[in-house]
Formats: C-alpha cells, sequence, structure tokens
C-alpha cells in the first residue's frame, strides 16, 4: 500500500449539484503514519471559493469523508500532518450531469466538416469506451464516452451551458446511431431483436442498451445525473401513437425503477407533428411524443422541429449538417430552461463517506467551527481590554496581551 495516496476525487469529474447549488464531494485515499489530513479546496473559475476541512485517518492509514461545495470548478490539495508530500487534484467540479440517449441525430457524426470542440474547459466527459473502466475524464474534444465518437452539436451545447450557468457540465454519450426504442425494449426483456442496430456483435453485447446500462450501473453512481436527453422515434417508424406512447412509459419505467431514481428527469426531442418535405417524420410516433411529454411524470420537451427554422433545414438533409448542428445544441441549451433546473429533481452520487464539512468559504472561519473555549477566551481578552483602559494597570496589560495572542492562536490554528 502507498503511504500517500488520493484516489478520490478523480481528475476532471463533475459532481451533480441540488438545487441549492451544492454537492458533497468524496475525498478518499491514505496517509499511513498520520493521524489527519487537510483538505483545502480553491477554486479555479474566477470566484473566491476556498474550503478547509479535517479528516481523520484510521490506524490503518486509510482516510474518507465527503465535503459540502457549492457549485464550480476547483483544485484541491491533501496534506497530512505528518510531513508527507501533499496529494492534489488539479480540477474537478460540482455541475450538471447529463446522459444522451437517443439514435443517430443524437450520436452524430454526419458532418466531419462540423465536429467543433468545446472551448471551456469545464465542459467534461468520459473519455472510457465499453471495453475498458478506468474513470478517465476530460474536456469534451473528441470522443463522448462511453460510446460516441465525435463532439457534433455537444461541444457546443457544453460552451453555451457553461456560459449561462457558471457551473462545470459532464455529457455521457449513449446514443446508438440506427436504434430504435423497440430494439431497446427487446433487450431489456432478453427477447431476439426484431430488427439489428449497426455494428450488432450478439446478444451477449446488449446492444443497443449497453451504453446507457453500463452508464446507468458503473458511472452516475459515482458522479449523480440531473437528466437524460432523448431522442427516440424516426426509427420507430411504422408504430402506432398508442404503441409508441406505450414503448415510451415502458421504457422509462424501467430506467426510473431499475435504477431507484423514481423522478429521473427525461428531455425528448419533439419531432414533427405534419409533414415536412425532406425530414424522417412520422406523425404517430411525434403525437405519441407529444403526449409523453404532457402526461408522463418529470418529462420536459427539448429542441422542437415543429419550429419554421427547421423546416428548410430539413428540405435539404434528413439528418444535421452544417448549421444545423449549430440550432441543434442552441436548442438543447434553451430547452433546459431556468424552471427546469428549479423544478427538476436531480440525483447525487451514492455511497458517499460522512459529510465531514465544518468550515466556510474564503479567509475567515466559520462560527460554526468555533468551540466553547474560543467564546471563552474571546470574552475574557474583551474583560481585560475594558480593565486595562480603565484602570491602567500593567499587569492587566500583560494579561491581555497574553489572552490576545491565546485567542490569535485558536483563530489561526
Amino acid at each position: 500500500m502507498s503511504t500517500n495516496l488520493l484516489t478520490s476525487p478523480i481528475h476532471g469529474i463533475v459532481y451533480q449539484r441540488d438545487n441549492t447549488n451544492r454537492a458533497l464531494v468524496p475525498v478518499i485515499g491514505t496517509a499511513i503514519g498520520a493521524s489527519s489530513v487537510t483538505v483545502s479546496i480553491t477554486a479555479q473559475d474566477g470566484t473566491k471559493t476556498s474550503l478547509t476541512n479535517k479528516i481523520p485517518v484510521s490506524p490503518n492509514g486509510s482516510y474518507s469523508g465527503s465535503i459540502s461545495v457549492p457549485g464550480g470548478w476547483y483544485s484541491m490539495n491533501v496534506e497530512a500532518n505528518n510531513g508527507q508530500k501533499a496529494n492534489q487534484v488539479e480540477r474537478f467540479g460540482v455541475g450538471e450531469v447529463f446522459v444522451k440517449f437517443g439514435h443517430s441525430f443524437m450520436s452524430g457524426g454526419f458532418d466531419q466538416n462540423r465536429q467543433l470542440t468545446a472551448n471551456d474547459e469545464r465542459v467534461r466527459t468520459l473519455t472510457d469506451d465499453l471495453k475498458q473502466r478506468n474513470y478517465e475524464y476530460g474536456k469534451l474534444t473528441n470522443v463522448i464516452g462511453p460510446f460516441n465518437g465525435q463532439p457534433d452539436a455537444w461541444g457546443q451545447f457544453g460552451d453555451l451551458l457553461v456560459n449561462r450557468l457558471n457551473v462545470p457540465v459532464l455529457i455521457y454519450g449513449c446514443a446508438y446511431g440506427g436504434s430504435s426504442l423497440a430494439m431497446n425494449l427487446d433487450v431489456i426483456a432478453n427477447r431476439p431483436l426484431s430488427k439489428l442496430p449497426p455494428g450488432y456483435n450478439g446478444p451477449e453485447s446488449r446492444q443497443p442498451f449497453a451504453p446507457l446500462e453500463t452508464t446507468l450501473t458503473n458511472y452516475v453512481p459515482k458522479t449523480g445525473i440531473r437528466a437524460i436527453l432523448v431522442e427516440h422515434g424516426y426509427n420507430d417508424r411504422g408504430t402506432s401513437q398508442e404503441s409508441f406512447l406505450a414503448q415510451l412509459k415502458q421504457f422509462f419505467t424501467y430506467v426510473r425503477e431499475t435504477w431507484k431514481m423514481p423522478s429521473l428527469p427525461v428531455v425528448l426531442v419533439q419531432e414533427q407533428l405534419t409533414a415536412v418535405q425532406g425530414s424522417l417524420y412520422d406523425i404517430p410516433t411525434a403525437k405519441a411524443q407529444q403526449e409523453f411529454i404532457a402526461n408522463f411524470p418529470a418529462v420536459w420537451k427539448g429542441p422542437d422541429f415543429n419550429k419554421p427554422s427547421w423546416n428548410a433545414i430539413f428540405a435539404l438533409n434528413d439528418h444535421l449538417y452544417g448549421t444545423a448542428i449549430d440550432l441543434f445544441a442552441k436548442e438543447w441549451n434553451e430547452s433546459l430552461t431556468d424552471s427546469f433546473f428549479k423544478d427538476s429533481t436531480p440525483y447525487p452520487a451514492l455511497n458517499l463517506p460522512v459529510n465531514v464539512s465544518n468550515t466556510a468559504t474564503a479567509n475567515a472561519p466559520a462560527l460554526s467551527s468555533f468551540q466553547f473555549i474560543d467564546y471563552a477566551i474571546f470574552a475574557l481578552t474583551g474583560i481585560l481590554l475594558v480593565l486595562v483602559v480603565t484602570y491602567k494597570s500593567r499587569k492587566l496589560g500583560i494579561g491581555f496581551l497574553l489572552l490576545g495572542l491565546l485567542f490569535l492562536y485558536r483563530f489561526i490554528r
């Protein structure tokens, strides 16, 4: 075992904040021979947030605790009290976490001349794929793990949202081009697929459901989640309105119940409700989407392809090219309104260590961190000061000086 090791938080990770703009951040590691570690968290996004907490070290050298941190982008320094070299996490964040899910409109990659990376380092993604589980996160520049290989609209979307909210954003890529909702339901029910998605590797692969299943099982418990961003409908063409509505309800009920997130927000693209030349429109499935958005709990409408701005785009291509990618990013950002963040229920990371938060922000300790002795020393110092001024006694002055020094030591310790 290493004598000085920090295993959590992971560099570049983002933890889902709650609706009060805070998240518990786990701090886990080893410090052999130490009795405590001091955790210092410093903002890296222009704010002045600074947090300091102590975590006790167990006799076997391990330590763990969770610290309540406001939304933002941070570095962390962990220093043991036995003089060992400090451990650092260069960047981690508290912000918003999304999973994108659906078919080729969500996976993207059709226009190779319009693959724009995120500009802001606070736009994060998973860099693992389905074959590895390294829990590595990075700036959204190319892959959007665990399954999507290109940024498409999502770098732009991330930049827009980060700029608006001033917190980091993490995106998991679980969209499977060429898939349908019916295929996912077949996998869930362990039925042979009636149609096969591109690149299908047999029943054991659990395609096309595997990316979402893997993310919700292995990654979301470590980061938490705000919502699933979804487009499904086009590839279910030929399904009746009633059947597709039932499929939407069945699928998202399964997801919420299986991963114990009963109010997990779903944001769904609204496809064309009328015939639009050049598009992949299917009116029955679009009407089912409309009804699902209106009546199923915790569902919001995402980009709306019924807006006039989309008609000319679909007259040229049935998928997203050029400025259509930019518009998709813009409308995803706009669909996540302030009321959405207020009214939706985010889910935090799971299985966190005990909360050890005890110090407030910035340059002065919180009053809650004072102990009884601190108040007693403070009171005696004040009394002596009054006596010194009243009686001008040299002995009282020395006592005042000593108590003042003791209070100063307690204050900055």
